[in-house]
């Protein structure tokens, strides 16, 4: 069966009525086609899309491996005419959950046919050639799928590649660059305390000298989020398998948002993410925040589960950070300022004043993500 019977299965065309009078809106009219051709009409779904390639990963047969390539073919022309400001929003939607498992399959190790081959060379040359346009993450996304592991490079990607698609990139493209993104080793210890041996931490993956250690100060009280801290929390987020199994329970939220035993794990996972906030050094809040880790933690933001209500207790964990964020000039203030944000409804976030003591760099991405508004929590 073919690719796009198996996206809607079988069946006679459909026919539309004739307009009457009680229509509410006009029949649209048909284009004007020169004689002899038709219109070519091929509708598709990511859904279907990402069911095709999880069944190739389950059972590798040939039958599975044709259909994955005519559906890498149909997502690699997808993203060449996908509107760029849009890119990020459609990649954290099911089709970028079907690209995903595209690029996290089997299929990019296999050999390509001769007619793959032209269109993965064609679309690398249009990206060498286009780099500096603001096409080259369309380009990027429709070529990257056609390369094995560790066979393509992109120059400086920390600079060149967005964040939403870092980790991504680096997961097939880059492993070298994959370890340090995933490499917040050293970097968590118990709230308030530096991990033995680490009296400075190591320099920035973006290049930014390393922080000298601040002079003592009264501390605020934190809440305990999860029972998970310092070493064994670090090790939490360095397994791919839990990594894993988390952004895809974020994936299936956004598909399924009435799911009551996910939502219960997607709480547990609020609360796990927080406390790592919490008990990272503040000079690493930013390694941390654009690692995958920190790529997780966006995903769960984007995802719109911090709309749910709140259960009693994490309401109460709520009023604890909001007491320490009501004053942005304190130790970990920043540390919880990032921790509160699962628990409060996009925009729901607002400073009177206290925006010049967050970093500027994430001040400016959650403005992007829409997570704070302007000038306390409410």
């Amino acid at each position: 069966m073919g690719l796009w019977s198996r996206l809607f299965g079988t069946g006679p065309r459909a026919t539309f009525a004739p307009s009457d009078d009680r229509s509410l809106v006009e029949a649209p009219r048909r284009p004007t086609l020169a004689r002899g051709t038709e219109l070519q009409v091929t509708p598709w779904s990511a859904v279907r899309l990402g069911s095709i390639f999880a069944e190739l990963a389950a059972n590798p047969t040939f039958e599975l491996a044709t259909e994955a390539r005519k559906a890498r073919h149909c997502l690699s022309k997808f993203w060449l005419s996908a509107p760029v400001d849009q890119l990020e929003i459609l990649y954290r939607s099911p089709i970028g959950q079907s690209y995903r498992a595209l690029v996290t399959g089997p299929l990019p190790s296999q050999n390509l046919e001769r007619s793959e081959q032209e269109w993965r060379d064609g679309l690398a040359r249009r990206l060498i050639e286009d780099f500096d346009r603001p096409e080259k993450t369309n380009l990027l996304l429709a070529v990257m799928p056609y390369f094995d592991r560790g066979k393509m490079r992109v120059a400086n990607p920390l600079q060149q590649i967005p964040q939403w698609l870092l980790a991504d990139y680096a997961a097939l493209c880059d492993p070298a660059l994959q370890q340090r993104l995933q490499r917040p080793v050293g970097l968590l210890g118990p709230a308030g305390t530096a991990v033995r041996g680490m009296a400075y931490p190591p320099q920035s993956l973006v290049g930014q000298q390393p922080v000298q250690p601040m002079a003592a100060q009264p501390q605020a009280a934190l809440p305990l989020l999860a029972a998970r801290r310092g070493n064994e929390a670090l090790a939490l987020i360095q397994n791919q398998e839990f990594m894993g199994r988390m952004s895809g329970l974020i994936n299936l939220y956004t598909i399924d948002p009435s799911d009551a035993e996910l939502k219960r794990e997607l709480i547990g996972l609020r609360r796990q993410l927080g406390q790592v906030w919490l008990d990272v050094n503040p000079g690493q809040i930013q390694q941390l925040y654009q690692s995958s880790f920190g790529q997780l933690f966006r995903n769960l933001l984007s995802s719109g589960f911090a709309r749910e209500p709140l259960i009693q207790e994490d309401q109460q964990l709520r009023s604890q950070l909001s007491q320490v964020v009501a004053n942005m000039n304190q130790p970990r203030a920043v540390n919880a300022l990032l921790a509160a944000l699962p628990f409060y409804p996009p925009g729901k976030i607002q400073f009177g004043g206290g925006e010049q003591f967050i970093p500027a760099w994430l001040l400016t991405d959650l403005n992007r993500l829409g997570a704070i508004a302007t000038p306390g929590l409410r």
